[in-house]
């Protein structure tokens, strides 16, 4: 199911809601990095004769600001890239994509350190078609993702692995990619370090 803006307002108010009890003394700052790999989950046309699913790789960094125990919200910047399939051989014509986004995080930190969380936003994508005279194009885009943190006992460090998705719709765009127009679903999957910083 995608992601869309009913969702984002859905988490909004679960967030909202899960302020109302939770002390300050929650708060923290957290810097984090990431890399790992990246492909399409969507073709590019009805006839599924291209597509960007041949793996690429993806190496990002945010920050997060946590409100409560429960709730934080994050800012993201990843850069990925992979290679157009076209009738069943790449073709040598690579994309790379430029998202930023902020997105709001629900987390359920426990005793044993590990932080499963979830999280949805929006944002917007810039497309760079590599060796094309083509324009660059940004496209509106919405997030959402999953992961898992573990930090570290006293040391405020964190090793965390993410799946973070994209959507955004693939029209208007010039070059090698001018001819397709269907929305895309893109994955990157990562391993990362966090540093968690409380604040008053």
């Amino acid at each position: 199911m995608l992601f869309t803006h009913k969702m984002f307002g859905g988490l909004l108010v679960v967030g909202l809601i899960a302020t109302q009890s939770l002390a300050a003394q929650d708060r923290s700052v957290t810097l984090f990095a990431r890399s790992g790999g990246f492909q399409a989950l969507t073709d590019l046309n009805d006839a599924g004769t291209a597509d960007f699913k041949k793996v690429g790789y993806n190496v990002g960094a945010g920050v997060g600001v946590q409100l409560t125990r429960f709730l934080s919200v994050r800012g993201d910047f990843t850069f990925a890239e992979n290679e157009l399939n076209s009738n069943d051989a790449f073709s040598g014509d690579k994309l790379r994509r430029y998202f930023y986004d902020a997105s709001l995080q629900l987390q359920y930190p426990n005793a044993t350190g590990l932080t499963p969380y979830a999280f949805g936003g929006l944002g917007a994508v810039t497309l760079d078609q590599v060796d094309s005279n083509a324009k660059t194009n940004t496209k509106f885009a919405s997030t959402f993702g999953l992961g898992v943190n573990y930090e570290l006992p006293r040391t405020g460090i964190g090793l965390f692995l993410e799946a973070k998705g994209w959507v955004y719709n693939l029209d208007k765009v010039n070059g090698a990619l001018a001819t397709y127009d269907k929305s895309q679903v893109e994955l990157g999957w990562s391993g990362g370090l966090s540093y968690r910083i409380p604040i008053s």
